[in-house]
């Protein structure tokens, strides 16, 4: 007894000085392989009970660690760990905090071992206990950002992809659906038994389960991928034909990046705190999506797209989400394009546009902001509609076929791995064969816009054109297409480039002019200029 008591407080000596460790360093010391997360819920409390079984690599020589998982709170919500064993060794730990701090036998560089965590509480986020629109109690995992580490003990962290198993065990009046495939699932004594695995690595933000009652209906995609539509049973009928949409998505990413990387796609009326959100092979769509009228295509193809990137591809670090959001924004928009047309595609990309400059005006910040914490303000136009137009630009500088080729390429080097944006830098110039390091610094890592005026007079056919650029911070540097065009419908088009604060062009039609525009076709990210 007073041997364990002298450990213990050697352990606390030992680990609350490492708490302040970022999670740069835990990145260089352990890989988690797996995660077997045993969830037992109940109609009578918001209580859960848990195992968890994970399996570690050790990136080298460690003797502590640390996973998340958030503790009690004043509002007696968190979980308490009641055990934890290596290998079936029962040791020690110390919780507080989001941390949960072990300190094990010195686990040597390469070593592999397995811990089993006992624990119990209320979640105070992560999984959203609630009654849906129709008042039955449900069960939805929310994890994104970092929200995962309120229900399940993990490194809560997108750089750090494991294979997840989820057996959840509830009243059996409800339906269990989760990320993976369905292993099994049975009812025993007024429970639910469901049994769910991936064969690939996920990121924790996307690992959750979804139970609720629901009516449940099968479809497959064009090359046979099991697609599902989980809803409530009260709006089953409604439910049913508005997701039934997702097949084309499904079927127009798959022949434009690459085969679909998961064993099936479920899509699935919830209580998720977002309009959709990616779960990998289980996107979860807010319960409001149900209108009957199949009114969210552009959301449905939005969340598909994350499935390649987002998901299969993530980003190593939160601030390089666009490799996320800005993917899945442009992808949606050629989806637009090929489905509904160039007019349609167009009038997406101009929203998109003034959305990003309506975000500038109110905060002048780069697309990779490393000013921003990790929190939902990471969900913003730069990341989405911004990220998604830099793409849209690269693909006019490249053209259409080696863009699609640079996709495909950083997708199939980055499958079920995570990435930055130098490494889609870096295949971009493979696949092209230029440097892009003045694109990228002043699109990705530059605050802003080009905000532009155009002055132009006629000297006979001839036009004096004058551009100058007005935004405050630093210049950019780029191409822009001119369309010259007259009464009887004659054009005459060049692209010019600019890189500096005023520039004169004489363009030589062989019409007289009465009508100049800038950038015809919506192919640049800039601003018009409107004197003070």
């Amino acid at each position: 007894m007073r041997k364990l008591l002298i450990f213990n407080l050697l352990l606390t000596f030992l680990i609350l000085p490492s708490y302040g460790q970022d999670h740069h360093e835990r990145y260089q010391s352990i890989d988690v392989l797996s995660y077997r997360f045993e969830i037992d819920l109940n109609d009578t409390s918001n209580v859960i009970q848990g195992i968890s079984e994970i399996e570690i690599a050790f990136k080298k020589d460690v003797d502590q660690f640390q996973l998340d998982l958030s503790y009690n709170n004043a509002e007696n919500t968190g979980m308490k760990v009641m055990r934890i064993t290596e290998d079936g060794q029962e040791i020690a730990f110390l919780q507080e905090d989001d941390l949960i701090s072990l300190a094990i036998p010195i686990a040597h560089q390469g070593a592999q071992r397995n811990y089993r965590i006992i624990y119990s509480g209320v979640p105070s986020d992560g999984l959203i206990i609630s009654k849906n629109k129709f008042g039955d109690q449900t069960f939805f995992g929310d994890n994104w950002p970092n929200r995962g580490h309120h229900w399940l003990p993990l490194v809560d962290h997108p750089s750090d992809k494991a294979i997840v198993e989820f057996i959840v065990r509830a009243p059996d009046h409800y339906g269990v659906v989760s990320v993976g495939k369905k292993l099994g699932e049975y009812k025993e004594a007024g429970q639910i038994i469901s049994h769910w695995k991936t064969t690939v690595p996920l990121s924790t933000k996307l690992m959750v389960i979804g139970v609720s009652p629901f009516a449940v209906e099968e479809m497959q995609s064009r090359s046979g991928i099991p697609v599902s539509t989980w809803v409530y049973p009260q709006n089953q009928e409604e439910g049913f034909y508005d997701y039934s949409i997702a097949t084309k998505p499904l079927d127009f990413f798959e022949s434009y990046i690459a085969p679909y990387p998961y064993a099936k796609l479920a899509n699935v009326q919830s209580k998720t705190v977002y309009g959709g959100m990616e779960n990998a092979s289980c996107i979860f769509y807010h319960e409001r999506t149900v209108t009957g009228k199949q009114t969210h295509e552009v959301l449905f193809a939005h969340e598909i797209a994350h499935q390649w990137f987002g998901d299969a591809v993530s980003e190593l670090d939160w601030h390089h989400i666009w490799l996320s959001e800005g993917f899945a924004t442009y992808l949606t928009d050629i989806y637009i394009e090929q489905t509904h047309g160039r007019d349609a595609f167009v009038a997406s990309m101009q929203d998109e546009r003034g959305q990003v400059i309506r975000f500038a005006r109110r905060r002048l910040a780069p697309i990779i902001d490393t000013s921003l914490s990790v929190s939902v303000r990471l969900l913003n136009k730069n990341s989405y509609e911004k990220g998604g137009w830099v793409l849209h630009m690269l693909r006019h500088d490249m053209g259409d076929e080696q863009f699609q080729e640079c996709v495909q390429t950083f997708y199939e080097k980055f499958k079920f791995k995570n990435a930055l944006t130098e490494d889609f830098q870096k295949v971009v110039e493979s696949v092209t064969g230029k440097s892009y390091d003045d694109f990228f610094r002043q699109w990705y890592y530059q605050a802003g816009h080009p905000v532009l005026s155009a002055n132009w007079k006629k000297r006979g056919k001839k036009v004096v054109l004058t551009i100058r650029q007005h935004q405050e911070q630093k210049l950019f540097d780029f191409p822009i297409d001119i369309a010259l065009t007259n009464d009887r419908g004659e054009a005459f088009r060049e692209t010019l480039s600019i890189n500096g604060p005023s520039q004169t062009f004489i363009l030589k039609p062989s019409f007289k002019t009465t009508e100049l525009t800038l950038d015809p076709d919506t192919w640049l990210l800039f601003e018009s200029y409107e004197s003070p």
